[in-house]
């Protein structure tokens, strides 16, 4: 139903590929221009594979009273700002993007950014997702405010949609959120729900949450970003400052290492396969046996030798240890082999 690759600017999201990593600037900027900036090229040297801001109209998102306009119209940014942070983020090869709400729909289609994101309060305005997919980007959902009704119903609405590139993000509108309120097992679950590329939008405090939720199959990890944790307001204190934040980079990609692959060979690595061999154990005869008998339980066991050449497979030689007579006399001590069995 939906795409099992995504590219966004140049990395490739799939369940195959490394997480990509946002670092989420957002609004800790809080109004300043050069600090943007600053944060941008930070956030890039440390390790975010795309940087995000906010972009929000707090007189037409927000009613007057409510702190979020408050929050927005002292940290908002002129479009002139906005497009010289684009300027600037594409000269130094920094992959950028930005949330927003429907009326400057045009203003960042102009922009053509990478992808688009959809924060969790929008996740519930159908026709505005609709026209993001129209521009035929990746698109990515994050599902804080959302019930699994809810996220039922969008994701089956925007399915009729030519533009399969979507991405889901679990998440919890909680600032900060606690450990025991992250509940990363819907990570897997969305992802085996809906067979989309899934991911993790993390408002906990530190590394922990967003290098744990690659076990859950996160693809796309987003994370505040800011140059002191401790500040106070905005999102400084769900955020990592630069040094942190390349600690969870590291801790991610350590993980991913761990996780590895579902290939179960043991050969599949030369040096690592001589290495097991010498802890491997053979099918050994207890006793002298004679061609065309059938072989019992006394007759063998397993035991670890000095010799590690004829190696045997235990699921090709034992059905035959079972199931097939000698074709010559064996003495006891040796090791049995698929040879020493009639076909």
């Amino acid at each position: 139903m939906f795409a099992q690759n995504i590219k966004i600017a140049k990395f490739n999201v799939s369940n195959n590929d490394k997480a990509l990593i946002i670092a989420e600037v957002g609004v800790n900027h809080e109004g300043n221009y050069e600090n943007c900036l600053k944060l941008i090229k930070s956030a890039s040297k440390s390790g975010a594979d795309l940087v995000k801001l906010q972009f929000a109209d707090p007189n037409t998102d927000y009613d007057n009273d409510t702190f979020s306009h408050k929050l927005y119209k002292k940290t908002l940014l002129s479009k002139e700002q906005i497009y010289n942070i684009y300027k600037y983020s594409r000269k130094n090869k920094i992959n950028i993007f930005t949330t927003f709400g429907k009326k400057n729909y045009d203003f960042f289609k102009k922009l053509n950014q990478c992808c688009f994101k959809v924060s969790s309060s929008l996740m519930h305005d159908y026709y505005f997702i609709n026209d993001l997919l129209k521009l035929n980007k990746a698109v990515i959902l994050s599902t804080g405010v959302s019930d699994i009704k809810d996220i039922d119903l969008v994701l089956n609405l925007i399915s009729k949609q030519r533009n399969k590139k979507i991405g889901i993000l679990h998440c919890r509108s909680l600032y900060p959120t606690n450990f025991n309120k992250l509940n990363l097992s819907r990570i897997s679950y969305l992802r085996k729900r809906y067979g989309i590329i899934t991911g993790f939008s993390d408002h906990s405090i530190g590394t922990e949450a967003a290098a744990a939720s690659i076990h859950y199959g996160a693809k796309i990890i987003e994370k505040h970003f800011t140059f002191n944790e401790n500040k106070k307001g905005y999102d400084h204190n769900i955020s990592l400052n630069p040094k942190n934040f390349e600690k969870m980079v590291n801790k991610i990609r350590e993980n991913e290492k761990m996780i590895g692959k579902y290939d179960f060979s043991i050969k599949d690595n030369v040096k690592d396969f001589q290495k097991i061999k010498k802890v491997y154990r053979s099918f050994v005869l207890n006793k002298n046996k004679k061609m065309n008998n059938f072989l019992h339980q006394g007759d063998f066991s397993l035991k670890r030798t000095n010799s590690i050449r004829d190696f045997e497979f235990f699921h090709k030689l034992f059905p035959y240890i079972i199931k097939k007579k000698l074709k010559k006399n064996c003495s006891a001590g040796k090791k049995l082999k698929l040879s020493d069995f009639k076909k």
